[in-house]
């Protein structure tokens, strides 16, 4: 008989969208249950048509925002990190995911930008396909 599936290294990506602080909050629990790690990713869109000034500012808002996020995680003895970086954000979160080990990525349904109201979807189809552990797909209650 096998092993039973553990998820103790979870990366988690947000985009701080409603789904995704969602699946912030499920890995956390996921975690919490397994004694586990979560990683939390952002990752800024290079394919918009962004000057390094909006690169900067975009990443000084994610970094904020990351900060919150990560204090307002119900467990303080939980081994979180975080991380902002800028790319494709399926190609990032998968070479995260291969790089990091993860047992399992979690991630919003739905996501959006951090800058003005652009909405990119897709994301989550990429990381499912190309992800090299299994993938939870969050998507926020109504």
């Amino acid at each position: 008989m096998s092993e039973p599936v553990t998820f103790r290294r979870i990366l988690c990506a947000v985009d701080f969208s409603r789904d995704s602080l969602e699946a912030f909050r499920a890995a956390v629990e996921l975690a919490r249950l397994r004694s586990g790690a979560v990683h939390v990713l952002h990752v800024i869109e290079a394919q918009l048509p962004s000057s390094g000034e909006v690169i900067i500012e975009l990443t000084k808002k994610a970094n904020a925002a990351m900060a919150e996020l990560i204090a307002s995680a119900p467990s303080k003895d939980l081994a979180l990190s975080s991380e902002v970086t800028s790319g494709d954000a399926a190609i990032e979160i998968v070479d995260q995911a291969k790089e990091w080990r993860a047992d399992l990525v979690v991630l919003g349904a739905h996501g959006v930008i951090l800058i003005e109201d652009i909405v990119v979807g897709g994301t989550a189809e990429g990381v499912t396909r190309g992800a090299p552990c299994s993938v939870l797909v969050v998507r926020h209650g109504n």
